[in-house]
């Protein structure tokens, strides 16, 4: 009994230590296969961890810095507020530098351009520092020389180009002080010179235009709805002289736009087409002027008649739920394709 005891013991001592053995073994030939993988980029961040980036590809170098829990742009000096997603995009483009290959003939050193690099980005990830110079274009010109911890390689110009953000990319789009949701929306009013808009929302699935007694066409009145409620900035003025002509502009504005929530509360901008630049500017209660798209103009400049429904809005209203017009469609380009290449 006790020799069996004895046996049994040995032989979960040996179990024990050959489950050691092979752990060690198989952690080590990890370490090693992972070592000797071939390297894909540059760096990899903990992208949660990174608290800066330095910009250095124009005259003035762009600072980005995570404060508390808020991305700012620390430098040049600006008052700006910051979109946050546009900012934390811009560590995981760091994170995507692919190297295309790795030089080690340092023949065409002098070719490369990184003696004294036009180019200079940096990340910081809590105390450590990347720093990544990028130097001219390789001769196919879709990839750019690039220095990182003295050693040199070739990465595709597109992710080079993505970390390029200017101030204008980074700036938040949101015209008004808080985001405004298409659900809390109740009604929009285009006052035009000469006449007003409004588009009324009577539930999730209804909309109304006023002065309209005949079947409104729900897709136009819903598209106008949301596109004057969701307006966002395309661009900024920055140049003092075109803010001062804008201006002049706004003095008696192209239309008014008033969005009414839910809430009782209400949001209000101008809205003016410059015919020199064929653009179009909103100015809100902030003062501040913005680009915005085109569609915004056309939808706050509607008559009322574009929202009528007509029999060609019902044929194409059957059509798109007919499957089966789609497929007559594709086949008669088809037989016109054939008939002209006979």
């Amino acid at each position: 009994m006790n020799k069996n005891v004895t046996k049994i013991i040995i032989l979960l001592v040996v179990l024990a230590v050959i489950g050691v053995a092979a752990f060690f073994t198989t952690k080590q030939k990890r370490i090693e296969i992972e070592a000797n993988k071939p390297r894909t980029q540059l760096f990899e961040l903990n992208e949660t961890n990174v608290t800066k980036y330095e910009l250095r590809y124009s005259n003035e170098p762009i600072i980005v810095e995570k404060i508390g829990e808020t991305w700012k742009v620390t430098s040049p000096s600006n008052n700006y507020k910051i979109d946050q997603l546009e900012a934390f995009a811009n560590v995981k483009n760091f994170n995507t530098l692919n190297i295309d290959m790795t030089i080690t003939n340092l023949a065409e050193l002098e070719s490369f351009g990184l003696e004294n690099p036009s180019n200079e980005f940096i990340v910081w990830e809590g105390d450590k520092e990347y720093q990544v110079f990028v130097g001219n274009k390789t001769p196919d010109e879709e990839r750019y020389y690039v220095k990182y911890n003295d050693e040199y390689f070739s990465v595709e110009l597109v992710y080079i180009e993505a970390l390029k953000k200017t101030i204008d990319m980074l700036r938040d789009k949101q015209i008004f002080d808080r985001p405004i949701y298409i659900d809390s929306v109740i009604r929009t009013e285009s006052n035009i010179r000469d006449y007003t808009n409004t588009i009324r929302k009577e539930n999730r699935t209804n909309w109304v235009v006023d002065g309209i007694e005949e079947e409104i066409n729900l897709d136009k009145a819903y598209r106008d709805f949301e596109a004057l409620s969701l307006v966002k900035a395309t661009g900024f003025v920055n140049n003092d002289n075109m803010k001062k002509y804008l201006e002049r502009l706004f003095r008696i504005p192209d239309a008014k736009i008033t969005i009414f929530m839910e809430d009782n509360t209400k949001k209000e901008y101008s809205l003016v087409y410059d015919t020199n630049e064929g653009k179009v500017y909103v100015k809100p209660e902030s003062g501040i002027i913005y680009e915005v798209d085109y569609s915004i103009y056309n939808a706050a400049m509607r008559g009322k008649e574009y929202y009528i429904k007509t029999e060609e809005d019902e044929k194409e209203a059957e059509n798109m739920d007919d499957p089966y017009m789609d497929m007559a469609e594709d086949n008669n380009m088809r037989l016109d394709d054939n008939i002209q290449q006979q």
